[in-house]
């Protein structure tokens, strides 16, 4: 399977993956300023957190590897990965975050034709 076809199924299952949790109902409580917090998750909303950082970041792996080498879109991925691993380990150590950092985090650096 070529480069294109294995990010494209990978940006599919990643779309797949991320459905359920926006079809639930969170309870999630919120900061003062309205911000919904990490520590207010369930057990099972971190452990569903939590694999969607592992996918994002294995997904930027990936585009790292298929797409340009040009230094600075290899150092956007870079960042990127970096920011996954330290919300991953805040979530791991139980350390409060906004769920608003995970967004930006997962988010497309638009750095990659895609």
């Amino acid at each position: 399977m070529g480069m294109r076809k294995t990010a494209i199924v990978a940006l599919i299952a990643l779309a797949g993956l991320s459905a359920p949790l926006q079809h639930g109902v969170s309870f999630a409580q919120t900061a003062p300023g309205g911000t919904a917090m990490a520590s207010s998750l369930s057990p099972a909303d971190k452990s569903a957190l939590m694999k969607k950082l592992q996918d994002a970041k294995q997904h930027d792996k990936d585009a790292r590897k298929g797409w340009s080498q040009e230094p600075l879109t290899q150092a956007t991925y870079d960042t990127k990965i970096q920011e996954i691993n330290r919300l991953m380990d805040k979530l791991n150590k139980g350390e409060d975050f906004p769920l608003s950092d995970v967004d930006k985090a997962v988010a497309s650096p638009h750095s990659a034709p895609y």
